[in-house]
């Protein structure tokens, strides 16, 4: 066929693929095979010859409509090749000899038709066929043969396909994506800033040259018009101007005004579409964001490579799509935290087109790391860190990076300052030499601590500085070294700033930020000092003066509120931080016990190994042996229990915290209304709550009191209450006896009115259920109304929950969702809320086992239900459970339970396809049995809708004769009246009657 010159045979082979009957079952007769046997040769064909299946394509386009997706598939990747060869000959140049005459055919025309072809079948609805459309349009971007009317098209074709709900098509439309980018005709940068301000600059000269009577007819327009209208006149103007611009395109001679007029306008198209281009891209990089979220492997690792690329043509949507993917640093797929750390590399470290061979500057890399941090999150810094901890343990980031970012942290402003030091804190996670150093440490006290930050109150680059501090290491310090000299220094700055030397009163925003500072200078503080607790017992001393004063005089004292915030934020800090301190050392102690015993095991090991060979009698050296491990073991044991004394008693009951405890109580409680600040009420509750992590009774004397607060809390106050939360969840997981009968009230808070506090609930819930801290009980059906929230981050959270509930051995989600139908069921919920979530819950019993036993369980339940809706919700669960022979022999067996329910509409439906589905896999045997129970389905629907139509036609009689029997008696109280006086008269005159006699 290559080499024949006339391709007859071509044209009949063609033609008998054209008249093939496809429609046809897969066994019959072996033709299905023969057509997946086509299919190849069309596309190859098409590969070799394009020209000639171009003139003969008609006759097997019909295919196109046919069932078998292999042929529909090999028609589009034919057309990709047809394609590819007019846009070759487009780009000939009209003096280079062409084998074939193009003088009878139409190229223009045949590929507009063509591209239609592709567009349509984008959409087809064999998700094969979908994936061979773009794999054709990826041809066909690489080759060039893509006109530049169409780009916008494809562009936007390839975005929606993102949505599919197959892997293989969204990887090919992300790879469309990309290949539009290397190929886009624009500049190498699509910044769409220089692109706007280019676009404004350009509507200026099109309104500048445009023709006069344009320019006359919008200025009579324009004349007493108010803004708004003014503005659409210019915008009518300027399309007029452009349409009158389009019509100059066929004149053969123009003016100079004209053709500087069209050139103007040219570009001003031009400029446009490159905009329309970013803006879709940027549409792509929020879908391309939630598939980072995907289960499927392929949907993250191509969604990072298409942030890569963006990145390379600085489209914004890079910096903001690996600022969400950044948070796969803690994937449990070693593939994918691979992948992102590739990806990371690539986009802030690496030259781009270098696959990370090849490092940028390292003035530019520090640069990019600087903008990464300086407005992330919380959460994205904490995956950033990581991010950096690991290429800096690799050595992946040059050394001279940092010492710039040292030098930028010397002089520049406070933000860039704060995130330089941020750089620095997380890079010497992984290395302390990079900021564990006597000239490092001066300099941070400069830059970090010193008075430039005190005299602009720079809360954030004081927090960074003593999150750097945290990575010092003090062991092995000689007290006359220049690093004691400066941590001393060091000390004395970070008890300044715990003590909010620095902070204004009467700005609520300066000790907001504050919180933040202190926290971390606390943590510092721990680190960096020998004797933290002897140095936060002075730091407590000094903010008791300056909050209550020194006067000692008996009587109410007032203080401002914020100080008292501050104060409070402090003592339980301090508490929690003394907390952790007395359990490193316990923990250092057992290691250092642990070394000490096994040295101890190993010598006296060798030493009775050598007297056993020089004495054979060494059983009392035996016995003295375990005598001193059991002394050693006993150590050990009264060692953790003064340690566990300490926690549970001497901070807060011997401790100077203790004296204040009482008025954090007050406080909390908001004795007498005296306490209203929004600021005091959130600090002390949270101090409050560290309280209660370190001891148990103190813990379960003040749970009432929290959970008080938390009912009591304004409703504005949604910090107050997602902090509640929080603090809850670590008290169930330190103490989770003392919380267990709290359990429904924590739960209560996912039906709070703020989403944050929704949330954080469910966060919360979700880490101490799948930890094992709370046992799923019947309070579940509070996480499976979670499913259908307003909010989306909280729909997701509780899809993952049950996700992960599922993967576990047991599967809880069987046992509970008995429960959860009956309590959902019983709410006010709308049926079609209702039916997604069951159909989400119920997806996950898969074991045949299961079903059986639930439908079993189910059918138990329909004599119980109040209301026929019950009974339909029943009905509906029923249905989308898998049914096999045992389960069909469930339902007719218990056809007495739910016959009564059958005239119901809704019930009938879900029980006629439970019969539909089980035809499809039922033995023969099994048939004659559900052909009887469809039967007796359909026979006790239609005598249960007469005796529903009898029944309301006797309720509607039995109103009706109601109303009746009221208007008698109404009728009858008149005479009865009558009776009445007639009697009181003859009594009254009998009387009368008497008295005269």
């Amino acid at each position: 066929i290559n080499k024949a010159p006339i391709n007859r045979l071509g044209v009949e082979l063609l033609r008998e693929i054209g008249r093939l009957n496809t429609n046809v079952e897969s066994d019959a007769g072996g033709k299905a095979s023969g057509i997946r046997n086509v299919a190849p040769f069309i596309s190859e064909l098409a590969r070799l010859r394009p020209r000639f299946v171009l003139t003969s394509l008609s006759h097997i386009l019909s295919h196109l409509k046919s069932e078998p997706y292999s042929i529909r598939s090999a028609i589009v990747t034919a057309i990709g090749h047809i394609l590819i060869y007019i846009g070759l000959l487009d780009s000939t140049t009209p003096n280079e000899p062409n084998d074939d005459s193009e003088s009878n055919l139409d190229m223009s025309k045949s590929r507009n038709a063509l591209l239609d072809i592709l567009i349509e079948r984008v959409l087809d609805v064999s998700s094969f066929t979908r994936a061979a459309v773009l794999k054709a349009w990826i041809s066909i971007v690489q080759s060039g043969a893509l006109p530049i009317d169409r780009l916008l098209v494809v562009t936007n074709l390839a975005a929606d396909r993102l949505q599919d709900k197959t892997v293989m098509v969204r990887r090919h439309a992300m790879q469309l994506l990309v290949v539009l980018l290397e190929h886009n005709p624009f500049l190498a940068s699509l910044d769409p800033k220089p692109y706007r301000e280019k676009l404004q600059e350009l509507c200026e000269k099109v309104k500048a040259t445009m023709p006069d009577d344009i320019k006359e007819a919008q200025k009579l327009q324009k004349e007493d018009q108010d803004e708004l209208t003014a503005k659409q006149i210019d915008e009518a103007a300027l399309s007029t101007a452009i349409s009158y611009a389009e019509n100059l395109e066929n004149s053969q001679t123009l003016s100079d005004c004209d053709a500087e007029f069209r050139s103007n306008v040219k570009a001003l198209k031009f400029t446009q579409s490159a905009l329309d281009f970013i803006n879709q891209f940027e549409y792509a990089g929020e879908a391309c964001q939630g598939m980072l979220l995907s289960k499927n492997t392929s949907d993250v690792t191509e969604a990072l490579r298409f942030f890569v690329k963006a990145r390379h043509f600085q489209l914004p949507c890079a910096i903001t799509g690996m600022k969400h993917a950044l948070s796969l640093m803690w994937s449990s797929e070693h593939s994918i935290r691979d992948e992102i750390l590739q990806a990371f590399t690539e986009i802030f470290i690496a030259v781009p087109g270098t696959n990370g061979k090849e490092n940028l500057p390292d003035s530019q890399i520090a640069h990019n790391l600087l903008v990464l941090v300086g407005n992330a999150s919380v959460s994205e810094l904490a995956s950033i860190e990581e991010g950096l901890r690991r290429l800096v343990k690799s050595e992946r980031i040059p050394a001279d990076v940092f010492l710039i970012v040292w030098s930028i942290a010397s002089k520049a402003d406070s933000e860039t300052r704060a995130a330089a030091l941020m750089v620095l804190s997380m890079a010497a996670s992984a290395d302390r030499s990079i900021v564990d150093s006597a000239s490092r440490l001066r300099l941070m006290v400069e830059a970090g601590l010193g008075d430039c930050v005190e005299d602009k109150n720079d809360w954030r680059t004081v927090r960074a500085a003593a999150c750097a501090l945290q990575r010092v290491s003090i062991s092995k310090l000689d007290a006359t070294s220049a690093k004691a000299v400066i941590l001393e220094q060091i000390i004395e700055r970070l008890c300044s700033i715990i003590r909010g030397d620095w902070c204004i009163d009467e700005n609520s925003d300066d000790t907001l930020q504050w919180f933040s500072a202190a926290e971390e200078s606390i943590d510092a503080l721990f680190v960096v000092s020998e004797e933290p607790e002897v140095e936060c017992a002075e730091v407590i001393r000094a903010l008791t003066a300056t909050t209550f004063g020194n006067d000692k005089s008996k009587g109410p004292r007032m203080c401002h509120s914020l100080r008292l915030a501050r104060f409070f934020f402090v003592l339980g800090h301090v508490a929690l931080k003394t907390l952790v301190h007395t359990e490193y050392l316990s923990s250092a102690l057992r290691r250092a016990n642990g070394k000490k015993s096994l040295k101890q095991q190993e010598i006296a090991d060798n030493a009775f190994a050598k007297r056993s060979v020089d004495n054979p009698d060494t059983e009392n050296d035996t016995e003295a042996i375990e005598a001193e491990l059991g002394v050693a073991a006993e150590v050990e044991a009264e060692n953790e229990r003064r340690f566990a004394d300490i926690s549970e008693k001497e901070i807060l009951g011997r401790g100077i915290i203790k004296n204040f405890t009482p008025l954090l109580v007050r406080v909390v409680g908001n004795d007498r209304g005296n306490f209203e600040s929004e600021i005091l009420r959130q600090s002390s509750t949270l101090a409050l709550c560290k309280f209660m992590c370190i001891s148990t009774s103190f813990c379960e004397e003040h749970l009432p009191l929290v959970f008080t607060t938390l009912s009591d809390a304004p409703s504005m106050d949604t910090t107050l209450r997602a902090n509640i939360v929080i603090a809850l969840g670590d008290h169930a997981f330190r103490f989770p006896n003392e919380v267990e009968p709290y359990t429904p009230r924590l739960y209560a808070c996912l039906r709070d009115s703020s989403t944050k506090v929704r949330r954080h609930t469910l966060m919360v819930l979700t880490h101490l259920i799948l930890n094992d801290m709370v046992k799923v009980k019947g309070q579940v059906c509070e996480i499976a109304l979670c499913l259908r929230d307003d909010d989306a981050r909280i729909r997701d959270m509780s899809r993952l929950l049950f996700y992960e509930l599922s993967k576990r051995s047991n599967n809880p989600i069987y046992n509970l969702l008995p429960d959860i139908i009956s309590q959902l069921s019983q709410l006010s919920l709308q049926r079609e809320d209702f039916r997604n979530i069951m159909s989400f819950l119920l997806g996950f019993i898969t074991k045949e086992r299961q079903n059986e036993m639930l439908i079993e369980k189910l059918c138990q339940r329909f004599p119980k239900c109040q209301s026929i809706s019950q009974k339909a919700d029943l009905t509906f669960c029923i249905a989308q459970l898998k049914v096999n022979e045992k389960s069909i022999k469930i339902l007719i067996d218990q056809f007495r339970l739910y016959k009564d329910a059958l005239f119901d509409e809704e019930v009938k439906k879900s029980f006629l396809s439970i019969v539909v589905k089980a035809k499809k896999v039922a033995k023969p045997d099994l048939k004659g049995h559900l052909e009887e129970w469809e039967e007796k389905l359909n026979d006790h629907s239609l005598i249960g809708q007469e005796n529903e139509d009898i029944g309301q036609r006797a309720l509607r009689a039995k109103v009706k004769a109601a109303r009746r029997a009221g208007k008698r008696n109404k009728q009858q109280v008149q005479p009865l009246h009558a009776i009445q006086e007639v009697s009181q008269d003859f009594e009254e005159e009998v009387i009368m009657n008497g008295s005269s006699s």
